[in-house]
């Protein structure tokens, strides 16, 4: 009877990290979809300007157009650069939000500081000569038209009647 306890308990501790386990591994799979590319970021920018911290973006595909809308709060659009490359908007920019004084502590920091370098992958190549940039209450709207040969685009369909060379049954 002792036995069966022992081999019961051992199961249920094995059924419990195998769950914990699972877990995990569902976090951290969560956690390279939602965030890969900040993460792939901070591994790419290993030297002395990596990243400090990097804001939220949302990325809008319309039938001829693409739009990338990044929270900068905080920052006024002199102090930020875009840059457009290939499929490819890279985001720099610095931002110092806290002002200290000589003998001044910060107890809590949690709003964004420092360096700033985000790299966003596009769906598809644009045309660079196209993008333009604005900033309305610290969210940055840059839009750029596809590349002419990305656009959706609906192929008329055209019917074609029999071809006259085709015998008829008799």
């Amino acid at each position: 009877m002792s036995q069966k306890c022992n081999t019961e308990s051992t199961n249920q501790r094995f059924t419990q990290a195998v769950e914990r386990f699972r877990t995990e591994l569902d976090r951290l799979t969560d956690m390279a979809w939602t965030r890969g590319e900040e993460v792939l970021g901070q591994f790419r920018n290993q030297d002395s300007t990596s990243c400090d911290w990097s804001p939220a973006v949302d990325i809008v595909e319309t039938n001829d157009t693409i739009v990338v809308f990044m929270n900068l709060p905080g920052l006024s659009s002199n102090n930020v650069e875009l840059t457009l490359i290939g499929n490819t908007l890279e985001v720099t920019a610095d931002l110092n939000s806290l002002t200290l004084q000589e003998h001044d502590r910060v107890i809590k920091r949690e709003r964004p500081t420092g360096h700033l370098k985000r790299v966003v992958t596009l769906p598809c190549p644009v045309e660079s000569d196209s993008a333009s940039a604005q900033s309305e209450k610290g969210v940055f709207k840059v839009e750029m038209q596809k590349s002419v040969d990305n656009r959706i685009r609906k192929v008329p369909i055209t019917q074609v009647d029999e071809p006259a060379h085709q015998t008829q049954n008799m």
